[in-house]
Order: C-alpha cells, then sequence, then structure tokens
C-alpha cells in the first residue's frame, strides 16, 4: 500500500513544489506558458518567469542598471517596490531587506524570477496548472469552494432521483464546461494553505471543488469531465469503506452506493487529491443528531484521523462528517497535523478565515446554472 501511494502522489508532488519550493532546479522542468490576465505573454526558463513581461503585462516597470547590475521594481507608482541583482539572494521590497529563496538570474539579456518572488514580493496573484504559470494583477479575494457528492447519469439513475446530493451527469458537466470556458483556476490544497497561511495570492478566479465520502461515481462519472475541462479537485473519502474493498473495486452500481476502492483512491492523481472524511467516525445517531466523531476523546479522534491518512495523499486537510465538530475535535486533528478542515457552512474562504472552520457552498440536485453562476462569480 505505501509504495503505491507513493508511486500515485509523486507527480503531484513535483508540480506543488514549483509552486510552494522554488528551489526546484530550472533544469528539471520542462518551458511553461506564462499567461497574465488570461493573455499569453510567453514562456518561463524552466521553473523561472520573465520578470519584464510579467510585471509590464500588470502595470508596473522594470528598469535595469548596467553599471550596478541591479533591478529596480515600481509596481503602479514612483516608489520603488522592489530593488536586487542578479545572483544575490538579498533584496530591498518596500524599503525592507528581505533573503530571496531564488535569486534572479540573466539569460538571453532577460531576467527570471521565481514565481514566489512574483507572489510574496509583488502580489500577483499566481498558479500552476498543465504545464501553465497562471498570474493575476488582481489576486483572489473570496474562494468559493463548491461540494459534491454522488454523481449519476439520468438515464440509470432509478433510486436516487429524490436524493439532494444526488448530480446528474449532464448538469455537472454543464457547470465545470462554464469553469472552463470562463477561465478559473483550481487550486491544490497546499496552495490554499499557502493562501491562508502566509498569505500567498492565488489567481483572481481561483475555485475549488470537493467531493465528500469518496463514492466510486466520482472516478466513473466526475473525472473524465473535470479531466476534459482540466479542473482539479478533492475527494474527502470515508477511508474505512476504502480498507474494507482493498484492491477489489466493485463495479459500479446505479442502485445503491458503491464505494471507492483502496486501490481506486490511488488513481487519477491528474485530477483528484485526496483527504480524510475520518476513518470509521462518519456513522450518523439519528436519535441524536451527531456524528460519531464529536462524541470521542481526543485520543480516539487522533488514532482514526492518523488510521485515514494510510489511503489518502493528502494528510493536512479534512472534511467534518455532516460539518460537526467540536473543540476536542479541533486539538486532535491539529496534533494528526492537519491544518485545514472544512464545515457545511455556506460562504467564502478567504485569508482571514480560520482553518479550522472554512466555508463551502453544497451544490445540489437542483441547484439551477443562475444559481450556480451567482456562486462563483462570488455574487451569492
Amino acid at each position: 500500500m505505501k509504495k503505491l501511494f507513493f508511486t500515485a502522489t509523486l507527480l503531484a508532488t513535483i508540480l506543488l513544489a514549483i509552486f510552494l519550493s522554488p528551489t526546484l532546479a530550472a533544469a528539471t522542468l520542462a518551458e511553461s506558458a506564462v499567461i497574465v490576465d488570461g493573455t499569453n505573454i510567453g514562456t518561463s526558463r524552466g521553473d523561472m518567469l520573465p520578470l519584464r513581461d510579467v510585471v509590464t503585462h500588470v502595470g508596473g516597470t522594470v528598469s535595469w542598471d548596467n553599471q550596478s547590475r541591479k533591478i529596480t521594481i515600481r509596481m503602479g507608482n514612483n516608489n520603488p517596490t522592489a530593488v536586487m541583482a542578479i545572483g544575490s539572494n538579498h533584496a530591498t521590497i518596500s524599503g525592507s531587506a528581505v533573503e530571496l529563496a531564488v535569486p534572479p538570474v540573466l539569460a538571453n539579456g532577460q531576467t527570471f524570477v521565481s514565481l514566489c518572488f512574483l507572489a510574496d514580493h509583488l502580489g500577483i496573484g499566481a498558479g500552476y496548472k498543465n504545464n501553465r504559470f497562471i498570474l493575476s494583477s488582481t489576486p483572489a479575494r473570496q474562494i468559493p469552494i463548491l461540494t459534491y457528492h454522488h454523481i449519476l447519469p439520468d438515464d440509470v439513475n432509478t433510486r436516487f432521483r429524490d436524493n439532494p446530493w444526488t448530480i446528474s451527469t449532464y448538469n455537472f458537466a454543464n457547470q465545470m464546461r462554464y469553469l472552463h470556458e470562463n477561465g478559473f483556476y483550481t487550486p491544490t490544497l497546499c496552495e490554499l494553505e499557502a493562501f491562508l497561511y502566509k498569505g500567498r495570492p492565488l489567481p483572481a478566479n481561483s475555485i475549488m471543488i470537493h467531493f465528500d465520502d469518496g463514492y466510486y461515481s466520482n472516478y466513473v462519472y466526475a473525472y473524465p469531465i473535470l479531466q476534459r475541462y482540466g479542473l482539479r479537485a478533492v475527494i474527502f473519502a470515508i477511508t474505512a469503506n476504502a480498507q474494507y474493498l482493498g484492491s477489489y473495486q466493485p463495479p459500479m452500481c446505479h442502485e445503491s452506493l458503491t464505494w471507492a476502492a483502496a486501490t481506486t483512491l490511488l488513481t487519477g492523481a491528474d485530477v483528484f487529491e485526496t483527504a480524510s472524511h475520518t476513518h470509521a467516525m462518519h456513522r450518523h445517531n439519528a436519535d441524536t443528531n451527531r456524528t460519531i466523531l464529536v462524541t470521542q476523546t481526543h485520543e480516539n479522534i487522533l488514532q482514526d484521523t492518523l488510521q485515514s491518512f494510510e489511503y489518502v495523499s493528502n494528510h493536512r486537510a479534512f472534511a467534518y462528517p455532516h460539518g460537526q465538530f467540536n473543540d476536542t475535535v479541533i486539538h486532535a486533528l491539529a496534533e494528526a497535523g492537519i491544518t485545514m478542515a472544512f464545515t457545511i457552512n455556506t460562504g467564502y474562504v478567504t485569508a482571514t478565515s480560520d482553518p479550522f472552520r472554512l466555508n463551502r457552498f453544497t451544490i445540489y440536485r437542483t441547484t439551477t446554472m443562475a444559481r450556480f453562476r451567482a456562486i462563483v462569480n462570488r455574487r451569492a
């Protein structure tokens, strides 16, 4: 299992390193398109981006002093935003000395800088997806997170037609096509974590797509649609179901809920990250309207969470079953290494949101396209 987990997550780890660990050598990454506010302005040099092209496109200026080999960047005013030198890790940002993780480099008469420099020091919304650097002059201030559950085609859905959490593939495809055609960016969990904890700007049109529970329908029906439109998503799995199935994936059944097996959770890494929805504490007591999670001791919650990590790729995000939590739950999750936990409360995520009380928008069978557009365009 551990070997399979490593293989499935290796590619995702490399891609995340581009944004979160800019020390990745340029030679390890092929040239990528650089997209600023929807316009292709050129290509990167490995994991380094053309400074002047980016800054000019967002309304700033870059000047070069031949004698001192210093670069001065002004972002929309007469005061230097940044002063730095080729090959040096030392820079002055808005009058303060800072240490750069990666120094600027000169190649073919052009200055190249890391993605993190543009995001952390110039305030440019930044991300990476499908061999493209995505940049925004105006970064995102509110992140809509869309929550789905079960996906089925209407022509085979005879049992769940009245279930509000079962979305037709037709509606789901229309929603994802809208995101694709309007240039929405789907950040990874690590990118959202950097947004919350480091204030790292994300592209203006950032949006997240979540699936709760871990149904096989997410892989059978949602995966090809997401893949077609170049979108990423997160599955929060109840991992006891995956453990029970192990390497055996039952065929898709339309008359009952089919769970994703442990081996299935390791597939589709080009689209899906996986994270915990508890291992075996999702069960709901109808008499008390409480989940098992909120009735357990700190130690039991900690052990259950750590066990769930054996089956998922991300060990820092968690979705509360039925949105229920308390202080004991939060403290146990934090001890397990969780840094972000998602509720079912309606609303947007901002840079000042409580990372253990993150809002989401549940998408229902009855959600209209007008309502969907209002949510994703931040008018809900």
